[in-house]
């Protein structure tokens, strides 16, 4: 090999192992801050047009004026001089400052009883919440500690053909960004049998499909009985709980933890003997947030105290609470120990 060919394969090797330290280099920064974004506090801006700072301190230069409900990353937090707290956040590929009181994140509460919310494409569709910004800002100002999500379920019409909820990933991202608990609930309208390994097969699909990080909760089982909308299930609620009974124990088998979800009334009359925990409905009417437990309530199910040992939320509204909170979206208490 002449020295000329030997100089081109120095600098090819040379070319090559620059390439590679530079690869090398740049997978560490990134490994390093995605390292640092998960282990940073998921928080979001509380404030419109909240302006993100060069420096920590109103004077500086401003990078970018942030909506309400964006998305950020505390990284660091300051104690200034005149006693103010500013955090070190990242937005998006931007770096900067912002004071304390612009910005929150969820905490887990301790109190007894917390509220717990739950949605579905409607609620996009009549412009409650518009997207996964406006949740989490709906989230977070409302202390929210545990979310279901309507994964789909199987239509009331006589095909009982399936259904997905269209705006679910909606909702996933912002549990799965301020880390707050979630599970998926699926309307159940099986009549038979065959019909029940279906479903099982369904959720079991979804959930391996879509379930991430902070999906905690159990799956549950919606319920429902009209007395004004013909439903395929309509004929055969005397012999429902069996059906219910099966598919439960069809989850089971393929490791997913279940509950009822259920008007309190239908529970009582024909599913308390399940063997399973309760998420029950009854509306007040009160327009706030209730105090109390629904056992203090004057409604009959209460009576049930096999049905009340095993219920553990209570979805008190579904238009919001007031002035407490204007959303009209479905609430509910749970006890902590949810």
């Amino acid at each position: 090999m002449s020295k000329k060919d030997i100089r081109k394969v120095i600098v090819v090797m040379g070319a090559f192992i620059s390439v590679f330290l530079i690869l090398k280099i740049t997978n560490h920064y990134i490994e390093k801050e995605k390292e640092e974004l998960e282990n940073s506090i998921h928080a979001i801006v509380i404030e419109d047009q909240t302006s993100l700072y060069k420096k920590a301190n109103q004077e500086a230069r401003v990078i970018e004026k942030l909506e309400i409900g964006s998305s950020i990353y505390l990284l660091k937090e300051y104690q200034l001089e005149d006693g103010t707290v500013w955090y070190e956040v990242k937005y998006e590929d931007k770096k900067g400052y912002i004071p304390q009181e612009k910005v929150d994140y969820f905490q887990k509460s301790d109190d007894e009883m917390v509220l717990m919310s739950d949605v579905s494409k409607f609620n996009i569709q009549f412009e409650t919440i518009k997207d996964t910004k406006d949740y989490q800002r709906f989230l977070i100002q409302n202390d929210i500690q545990y979310v279901y999500i309507r994964a789909g379920g199987r239509g009331y019409g006589e095909e009982g053909n399936f259904y997905i909820d269209t705006e679910y990933q909606t909702f996933i991202d912002a549990c799965e960004f301020l880390k707050i608990p979630y599970g998926f609930y699926f309307v159940e309208e099986a009549i038979n049998t065959e019909e029940i390994e279906e479903e099982a097969v369904w959720i079991k699909n979804f959930l391996d499909q879509n379930a991430g990080e902070y999906c905690l909760l159990p799956l549950a089982i919606d319920i429902e009985r009209y007395d004004t909308i013909e439903t395929r299930t309509g004929e055969i609620w005397d012999t429902r709980a069996i059906l219910v009974e099966e598919l439960i124990q069809k989850l089971k088998e393929r490791n997913i933890e279940s509950i009822i979800y259920t008007n309190a009334n239908t529970a009582n009359q024909y599913l308390s003997e399940i063997d399973t925990k309760f998420w029950l409905s009854y509306y007040t009417l009160e327009d706030e947030i209730p105090d109390y437990w629904y056992t203090q309530t004057n409604q009959k199910p209460t009576e049930n105290e096999e049905l009340m040992e095993k219920m553990i939320a209570w979805q008190f509204t579904e238009t919001g609470a007031g002035e407490q909170i204007k959303e009209q979206v479905d609430l509910s208490l749970v006890k902590e120990s949810f």
